[in-house]
Protein backbone atom coordinates (compact mmCIF):
# COMPACT_ATOMS: atom_id res chain seq x y z
CA UNK A 1 0.00 0.00 0.00
CA UNK A 2 1.73 3.16 -1.03
CA UNK A 3 0.56 6.88 0.50
CA UNK A 4 1.36 10.11 -0.72
CA UNK A 5 0.27 13.31 1.09
CA UNK A 6 -1.75 16.19 -0.66
CA UNK A 7 -2.08 19.55 0.61
CA UNK A 8 -4.79 21.51 -0.55
CA UNK A 9 -3.57 25.38 0.04
CA UNK A 10 -4.82 28.28 -2.55
CA UNK A 11 -3.11 31.95 -1.88
CA UNK A 12 -6.58 33.81 -0.99
CA UNK A 13 -9.59 33.04 1.43
CA UNK A 14 -12.68 35.16 2.45
CA UNK A 15 -12.99 34.82 6.53
CA UNK A 16 -9.14 35.29 7.26
CA UNK A 17 -7.30 37.16 4.23
CA UNK A 18 -4.33 34.74 3.02
CA UNK A 19 -5.30 32.56 6.07
CA UNK A 20 -3.14 29.44 5.04
CA UNK A 21 0.21 31.57 5.52
CA UNK A 22 -1.40 33.68 8.42
CA UNK A 23 1.40 34.10 10.89
CA UNK A 24 1.25 32.17 14.23
CA UNK A 25 4.32 32.03 16.37
CA UNK A 26 6.19 33.82 13.91
CA UNK A 27 5.94 31.11 11.11
CA UNK A 28 3.16 30.65 8.36
CA UNK A 29 0.37 28.92 9.41
CA UNK A 30 0.95 26.16 6.70
CA UNK A 31 4.74 25.59 7.79
CA UNK A 32 2.99 23.13 10.95
CA UNK A 33 1.51 20.99 8.55
CA UNK A 34 4.88 20.93 6.23
CA UNK A 35 6.68 20.36 9.48
CA UNK A 36 5.11 17.08 10.51
CA UNK A 37 4.78 15.53 7.11
CA UNK A 38 9.01 15.61 7.00
CA UNK A 39 8.47 13.81 10.84
CA UNK A 40 5.81 11.24 9.48
CA UNK A 41 6.47 8.31 7.23
CA UNK A 42 5.33 9.84 4.60
CA UNK A 43 7.76 9.95 1.68
CA UNK A 44 6.13 11.41 -1.73
CA UNK A 45 4.26 14.75 -0.55
CA UNK A 46 2.62 17.45 -2.59
CA UNK A 47 1.73 20.89 -2.18
CA UNK A 48 -1.73 21.99 -4.53
CA UNK A 49 -1.39 25.65 -4.90
CA UNK A 50 -1.81 28.80 -6.92
CA UNK A 51 0.28 30.45 -4.35
CA UNK A 52 4.13 31.19 -5.57
CA UNK A 53 5.18 31.92 -1.84
CA UNK A 54 3.68 28.80 -0.72
CA UNK A 55 5.43 27.00 -3.79
CA UNK A 56 8.28 28.40 -2.73
CA UNK A 57 7.73 27.84 1.37
CA UNK A 58 7.57 24.19 0.61
CA UNK A 59 10.92 23.87 -1.24
CA UNK A 60 12.25 24.15 2.47
CA UNK A 61 10.16 21.23 3.40
CA UNK A 62 10.72 19.01 0.44
CA UNK A 63 7.21 18.93 -0.84
CA UNK A 64 6.55 18.81 -4.49
CA UNK A 65 5.17 21.93 -5.82
CA UNK A 66 5.17 20.66 -9.49
CA UNK A 67 1.65 20.50 -9.77
CA UNK A 68 0.28 23.64 -10.99
CA UNK A 69 -3.42 24.17 -9.73
CA UNK A 70 -5.67 26.16 -12.18
CA UNK A 71 -7.30 29.30 -10.89
CA UNK A 72 -11.15 27.35 -11.82
CA UNK A 73 -10.45 25.46 -9.15
CA UNK A 74 -8.99 28.16 -6.83
CA UNK A 75 -12.03 29.84 -5.53
CA UNK A 76 -13.44 29.64 -2.27
CA UNK A 77 -16.32 28.06 -3.92
CA UNK A 78 -14.42 24.99 -5.20
CA UNK A 79 -15.11 21.71 -3.36
CA UNK A 80 -12.16 19.64 -2.35
CA UNK A 81 -13.14 16.48 -4.25
CA UNK A 82 -12.42 18.97 -7.52
CA UNK A 83 -9.50 19.49 -6.46
CA UNK A 84 -8.10 16.23 -6.01
CA UNK A 85 -9.78 14.75 -8.73
CA UNK A 86 -7.55 16.99 -11.38
CA UNK A 87 -4.65 16.72 -9.36
CA UNK A 88 -5.38 12.65 -9.46
CA UNK A 89 -5.67 13.49 -13.42
CA UNK A 90 -1.94 14.94 -12.89
CA UNK A 91 -0.74 11.96 -11.25
CA UNK A 92 -1.75 9.70 -13.69
CA UNK A 93 0.04 11.57 -16.40
CA UNK A 94 3.29 12.00 -14.53
CA UNK A 95 2.95 8.01 -14.16
CA UNK A 96 3.17 8.71 -10.44
CA UNK A 97 2.24 5.41 -8.44
CA UNK A 98 0.06 5.10 -5.51
CA UNK A 99 -3.01 3.94 -3.82
CA UNK A 100 -4.26 6.23 -0.92
CA UNK A 101 -3.98 10.37 -0.72
CA UNK A 102 -3.53 11.46 2.51
CA UNK A 103 -4.98 15.05 2.63
CA UNK A 104 -3.28 17.28 5.07
CA UNK A 105 -4.96 20.77 5.33
CA UNK A 106 -3.14 23.29 6.46
CA UNK A 107 -5.62 25.39 8.55
CA UNK A 108 -5.28 22.40 11.49
CA UNK A 109 -1.85 23.38 12.39
CA UNK A 110 -1.73 21.10 16.12
CA UNK A 111 -2.15 17.96 14.05
CA UNK A 112 1.04 16.18 14.44
CA UNK A 113 3.25 13.59 12.59
CA UNK A 114 1.71 10.93 14.96
CA UNK A 115 -1.57 11.75 14.63
CA UNK A 116 -0.50 11.20 10.44
CA UNK A 117 1.19 7.45 11.31
CA UNK A 118 -1.58 6.61 13.57
CA UNK A 119 -4.34 7.25 10.93
CA UNK A 120 -1.65 5.70 7.81
CA UNK A 121 -1.50 2.22 10.19
CA UNK A 122 -5.09 2.13 10.86
CA UNK A 123 -5.76 2.23 6.82
CA UNK A 124 -3.23 -0.29 6.51
CA UNK A 125 -4.31 -2.75 9.65
CA UNK A 126 -8.38 -2.59 8.03
CA UNK A 127 -7.84 -2.02 4.60
CA UNK A 128 -10.42 0.03 4.55
CA UNK A 129 -11.01 2.61 1.57
CA UNK A 130 -11.51 5.90 3.76
CA UNK A 131 -11.12 7.27 7.03
CA UNK A 132 -11.08 10.79 8.28
CA UNK A 133 -10.26 12.21 12.44
CA UNK A 134 -12.54 12.72 14.57
CA UNK A 135 -13.10 14.55 17.77
CA UNK A 136 -15.64 14.41 20.77
CA UNK A 137 -17.99 17.23 20.22
CA UNK A 138 -18.25 20.61 22.63
CA UNK A 139 -22.14 20.67 21.50
CA UNK A 140 -24.20 17.47 22.43
CA UNK A 141 -26.53 17.73 19.76
CA UNK A 142 -29.43 17.29 22.05
CA UNK A 143 -28.80 20.28 23.13
CA UNK A 144 -29.30 21.80 19.97
CA UNK A 145 -32.29 23.82 19.25
CA UNK A 146 -33.51 25.87 16.39
CA UNK A 147 -35.23 29.52 16.93
CA UNK A 148 -38.61 31.26 15.13
CA UNK A 149 -38.73 34.80 16.65
CA UNK A 150 -39.65 34.06 20.07
CA UNK A 151 -40.22 30.36 20.11
CA UNK A 152 -37.86 27.57 19.60
CA UNK A 153 -37.79 23.46 19.41
CA UNK A 154 -35.01 20.88 19.78
CA UNK A 155 -33.06 19.91 16.59
CA UNK A 156 -33.79 16.15 17.49
CA UNK A 157 -36.95 15.51 18.80
CA UNK A 158 -35.70 12.86 21.09
CA UNK A 159 -33.86 15.94 23.24
CA UNK A 160 -37.03 16.02 25.84
CA UNK A 161 -36.27 12.74 26.62
CA UNK A 162 -33.05 14.21 28.80
CA UNK A 163 -32.16 17.10 31.39
CA UNK A 164 -29.16 16.02 32.26
CA UNK A 165 -26.12 15.57 30.18
CA UNK A 166 -24.79 12.18 32.14
CA UNK A 167 -28.21 10.72 31.26
CA UNK A 168 -27.43 11.14 26.85
CA UNK A 169 -27.83 7.68 25.55
CA UNK A 170 -24.86 8.22 22.93
CA UNK A 171 -21.86 9.87 22.10
CA UNK A 172 -21.06 12.59 19.32
CA UNK A 173 -18.11 13.28 17.72
CA UNK A 174 -17.39 15.74 14.94
CA UNK A 175 -15.46 15.75 11.80
CA UNK A 176 -12.49 18.04 12.87
CA UNK A 177 -10.95 18.24 9.60
CA UNK A 178 -7.15 17.41 10.50
CA UNK A 179 -6.76 14.35 8.18
CA UNK A 180 -8.44 12.81 5.94
CA UNK A 181 -7.46 9.54 3.59
CA UNK A 182 -8.99 8.45 0.82
CA UNK A 183 -8.21 5.25 -1.51
CA UNK A 184 -7.68 6.98 -5.56
CA UNK A 185 -10.95 5.21 -6.84
CA UNK A 186 -12.62 7.17 -4.88
CA UNK A 187 -10.99 10.46 -5.76
CA UNK A 188 -11.37 9.27 -9.57
CA UNK A 189 -15.09 9.09 -8.77
CA UNK A 190 -15.36 12.45 -6.92
CA UNK A 191 -15.64 11.06 -4.05
CA UNK A 192 -13.85 11.00 -0.79
CA UNK A 193 -15.66 8.66 1.92
CA UNK A 194 -16.41 5.10 1.28
CA UNK A 195 -19.92 5.07 4.17
CA UNK A 196 -20.01 0.83 4.05
CA UNK A 197 -15.91 0.64 4.73
CA UNK A 198 -14.79 3.40 6.69
CA UNK A 199 -12.76 4.10 10.10
CA UNK A 200 -12.13 7.00 12.15
CA UNK A 201 -9.02 8.26 13.76
CA UNK A 202 -10.11 10.02 17.21
CA UNK A 203 -8.05 12.48 17.88
CA UNK A 204 -8.10 15.05 21.85
CA UNK A 205 -10.30 17.97 21.45
CA UNK A 206 -7.01 20.05 22.22
CA UNK A 207 -5.42 19.24 18.64
CA UNK A 208 -9.04 19.44 16.86
CA UNK A 209 -8.52 23.21 16.54
CA UNK A 210 -9.19 23.55 13.08
CA UNK A 211 -8.82 27.94 11.69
Amino acid sequence: MKFISVIPARANSKGIKNKNIYPLNGKPMISYTFREIKKSRLKNNFVLTDSPYIKRLSKNYNINSDYKRPKKISKNTTALYETLHHFYKWTIKKNIKFDYFVILQPTSPLRNYLHINKAINIVKKTRCKSLFSISQSLEHPYEVIKKNNKSWNYILKKSKNYYRRQDFDLKSFFINGAIYIAHKDLIKKKKIFNFTNHRFLKMPKEKSIEI
